[in-house]
């Protein structure tokens, strides 16, 4: 049905394996520090420090920026920004206190100028508007995940994701989850930048 983008473009980005953009461009570098990035101006998520440790754990460098936390089949996903980077994290959900344990991650450079969304097919170019970067993964206990990067906004399709986003368990003020087909999407960002600013509810 889709999956063009699966093996040709797909980058696996285990915690210590050095981040790759999947899509390429010019060869140029993302913006970095010379430019404001508008997903860093958004309010970050009061995490707490067990499920924020366990993101910013070796050998992740710096502090991540969480912008985004949902529980899909007793997993938390965590949409967040670090150095330049769109970074989504799937974590165990053990009892509250107790610290949980990384089971995969995937990232995703910020866009250089010479990335087009035009230059792809369905996601995240039929999720994220204007310049995108993609990664992705396979995290079990999904089928295939894959992350999208924009100035704007971040998406996230998970594959095998089961019926729907547990009730309750969502957190972040730009986040919005829907299905699509057999998939579960998660964006967080500006509306603007994202082709689905009001989805349905989950089902």
């Amino acid at each position: 049905m889709r999956r063009p983008f699966r093996f040709a473009g797909a980058a696996v980005l285990l915690a210590a394996a050095v981040l790759a953009t999947a899509c390429t461009g010019d060869g140029e570098t993302s913006p970095g520090a010379d430019a404001s990035w508008a997903l860093e101006g958004l309010a970050a998520v009061p995490a707490g420090l067990p499920l924020q440790g366990s993101v910013d754990a070796p050998p992740a460098k710096g502090t991540a920026k969480i912008l985004g936390i949902a529980k899909v089949q007793e997993v938390d996903v965590v949409l967040a920004v670090r150095n330049d980077i769109c970074e989504v994290s799937f974590l165990t959900a053990p009892p509250t206190g107790e610290t949980p344990t990384v089971r995969g991650f995937v990232g995703s450079q910020r866009p250089s100028g010479s990335v087009h969304s035009d230059t792809h097919q369905e996601f995240p170019g039929n999720v994220l508007a204007g310049e995108y970067t993609q990664a992705s993964a396979q995290i079990p206990p999904f089928t295939f995940v894959a992350v999208g990067c924009s100035e704007r906004a971040m998406a996230v399709r998970i594959e095998g994701a089961g019926a729907s986003v547990e009730a309750g368990s969502r957190a972040g003020d730009s986040l919005r989850v829907w299905r699509d087909g057999q998939d579960m999407v998660l964006t967080v960002g500006n509306p603007e930048g994202i082709h689905r600013p009001e989805p349905g509810p989950t089902s």
